[in-house]
This record gives structure tokens, C-alpha cells and sequence, in this order.
């Protein structure tokens, strides 16, 4: 990787170099076409994103630039949190830039055009021209995470909110689609498959924004997440809880309030308070992640809650593939004397790579199967 340092400072991915010849070599299929294209397209990438970067440290916050794989990305921070026309203006001056440097290659073009029609300075202005025009028309189309659709984010958010982001994101996932099919169909295959790589980008955040309230836009409790995590991460532990546990209070719902339940209840968990770690997953038992899911299973275990384990059974097995949640689940069945999904899930553990089923057996959870024909010939086959 290439680093450059300054004030914005710049790296250079090996894959950006991989994607720029490509290109290079797909647009002039020659050995001096694709040094000039690939030439002309880290300029104009850097020109685009300075565009951003620039602006963004006028607002008062840094930016750095990284190019990576399939363009450029410029990350930016600050103390405070910018106003929308703030960040509609930094967004807006990438492509801005871009159809700037475009102008400038096509009178570049057409002076050397007279004198040296047939130069390489003329080839290269009018390449650099086609490249920032074409660039910056499908950079305004309204497809996440392309400028136009971060513009059309940061317009309809200013307008309604939350909610704003959710219909710029559905809106991204249908234009998407139609891109991708539109290129496939004019067999532009390359251009093709990256919109349709949108598509199922937009397609997820679009599916992740419909768990998100205001609440998640709440400066002060995005902070106060940040401070509870970082005390967690410190070792902190009970500093951490009080402050997940307020933000369980304060956010309602939303993202931010599933993440602090779940540390919080991660914790109480440790802490051995299994029933009010319980019964603040259990409110959230739909909307858990996979390690939640996990912990919660564990929990109705330890409180012997066998009926409502085995309805998290599947779900947790199926999130964490692991023999401990499969010898959980048999011993569940067993303890209700259901014996053949009890040796189901015992055979799970074995194919999990269980090191001593022979001690799983011995426990008296599975007494009330011990003598069921089913379960003396699990236990002879693994014998």
C-alpha cells in the first residue's frame, strides 16, 4: 500500500491499481493506453475526492482519502456534528469536481485537436473527459453508495426524518436493480454486475434501517453508547452497566437501544442475575443478534425453562453451529421425555466434533430416556 501524508493524507491500495489497469486495458487494449487511462483515472479519482475532502476541512473537520478497490473514499470527522447543508455541499462537490475537470479536458481537447490531432495529449484530454463525464452521471444516480444516493439521503432525511433514510434506501435498492438490468441488457456486463451488487447492498441496509428510530440519531445517546462500550472495553464493568441499563431506560427502542440490552444483559449474565438478564432479552427475542440469541437459549437453560429453550433451540443452533448448544437442546427433550429429538440433537453434538460423549450420557438430565430403546442404541452406536 502506497501512503502519501499532508494535511489530507492519502493511501493507495493494491486493488485500486489491479481495477485501474483493467479498466485501462479494457478501454484502449493497448500497453501505452492502459498506463494513460490508468493515469488519468488516479488523477480524476484524487480530483473527486479533494472535491470532498476540501470542503470537509473548510467545515472544520479532517478528512484522509483512501482508493481502493473500485474508487475512492474520503472519510472525514469533527467535534461536532454538521448541519445537512453541510453535508449536502461536501457530498455535492465530489461530482462537482469531477464535471469541472471534465470542462477543462474537453477545451484541452479541442485546442490540441487542431495542432496535434492525432498526439497522445489529445488522446489522454479526451479520455480524461469522457471518464469524468460518464463518472459523474452515474455517480448522481440515487444508488447507495454512490454521491446521488447519499444526496438524495441527506435531502429526504432533512425532510422527514428517519423515515427520509428509509425511502432514500428503498428508492436506491429499485434504481439499483433497474441499472443493473439496463447495463446487462446493452451487455455491459461489468457495469452490470456492480449496480446489481448495489442492489443487494441497498437491500440490506434497507432491511437493517427498518429497526432504526430517532432515537439512533440522538447525538447524545450515540455518546453515551460510545462511553458505556468504551468503559466495557476498559474493564469497567459495572460503570458499563449503569450506563447501558439508563439507555435501555432513555432510548425505548431502536438500535441503540438493542445494543445496550444486550451488553447489559451479557453482563448481568456474568454477574450471575440470570432472571433479569432473561427477561430483558425476552422482550427483544426477535430483534437479538446471533451471540443473543445464544445467550438468551443459555438462560432459559440455567432457568430450566425446557419448553421455552426448545423454541430458542433451533434458532440458537442454527446462529451457533456448536455442540454445547446441541447437547443443551437434547438435554432439554430429555428432560421431558421427548427421546427422539433429544437423540437428534445428540447426534448434532457428535457431528459438532463433541470430545467425551460418553460423560454427556452419564448425566442424570437424561434419565427419563435412559431405558428408551431409541437411546440405548445411540448410546451402543457411540460405544
Amino acid at each position: 500500500m502506497i501512503k502519501i501524508p499532508g494535511n489530507i493524507p492519502i493511501s493507495i491500495h493494491p486493488a485500486f491499481w489491479f481495477v485501474a489497469l483493467f479498466i485501462g486495458w479494457i478501454g484502449s487494449s493497448s500497453v501505452e493506453g492502459t498506463v494513460i487511462w490508468t493515469t488519468i483515472i488516479l488523477f480524476s479519482v484524487l480530483f473527486h475526492e479533494f472535491g470532498h475532502a476540501l470542503t470537509a476541512t473548510a467545515f472544520g473537520q479532517t478528512a484522509k482519502i483512501d482508493l481502493i478497490g473500485f474508487g475512492g473514499v474520503t472519510s472525514r470527522h469533527g467535534n461536532k456534528k454538521l448541519k445537512a447543508w453541510q453535508e449536502f455541499i461536501i457530498v455535492l462537490n465530489g461530482p462537482l469536481a469531477g464535471f469541472f475537470l471534465s470542462m477543462i479536458a474537453w477545451k484541452i481537447a479541442n485546442i490540441l485537436s487542431i495542432s496535434h490531432p492525432e498526439s497522445a495529449f489529445t488522446y489522454a484530454a479526451l479520455v480524461t473527459f469522457e471518464i469524468n463525464l460518464f463518472w459523474t452521471i452515474i455517480n448522481l444516480a440515487p444508488v447507495q453508495p454512490l454521491d446521488g444516493g447519499k444526496l438524495l439521503t441527506i435531502f429526504l432525511e432533512a425532510l422527514f426524518g428517519i423515515k427520509g433514510k428509509k425511502i432514500a434506501l428503498f428508492i436506491s435498492l429499485l434504481f439499483a436493480g433497474a441499472m443493473g438490468i439496463l447495463f446487462t441488457l446493452i451487455h455491459q456486463y461489468f457495469a452490470g454486475a456492480l449496480f446489481f451488487l448495489f442492489t443487494f447492498e441497498s437491500y440490506r441496509a434497507w432491511k437493517h434501517s427498518l429497526s432504526i428510530t430517532e432515537q439512533d440519531h440522538n447525538f447524545i445517546l450515540q455518546h453515551e453508547l460510545k462511553e458505556a462500550e468504551r468503559d466495557l472495553a476498559s474493564g469497567h464493568k459495572e460503570e458499563a452497566l449503569k450506563r447501558f441499563l439508563r439507555l435501555t431506560e432513555i432510548a425505548k427502542s431502536g438500535r441503540i437501544y438493542l445494543n445496550a440490552t444486550e451488553h447489559a444483559a451479557h453482563l448481568l449474565a456474568e454477574k450471575g442475575d440470570v432472571q433479569e438478564a432473561h427477561d430483558l432479552l425476552i422482550s427483544i427475542q426477535n430483534k437479538l443478534s446471533s451471540e443473543g440469541i445464544h445467550l438468551l437459549h443459555q438462560l432459559t437453560y440455567q432457568k430450566k425453562n425446557w419448553q421455552e429453550a426448545i423454541s430458542l433451540g433451533s434458532r440458537a443452533y442454527q446462529n451457533h453451529p456448536d455442540y454445547n448448544t446441541a447437547i443443551t437442546n437434547a438435554i432439554c427433550h430429555a428432560v421431558i421425555g421427548e427421546v427422539r429429538p433429544a437423540i437428534g440433537w445428540l447426534h448434532c453434538a457428535v457431528k459438532e466434533g463433541i470430545p467425551d460423549i460418553h460423560s454427556v450420557l452419564t448425566r442424570q438430565e437424561f434419565d427419563p430416556i435412559r431405558q428408551d430403546p431409541l437411546f440405548l442404541h445411540f448410546k451402543a452406536s457411540v460405544y
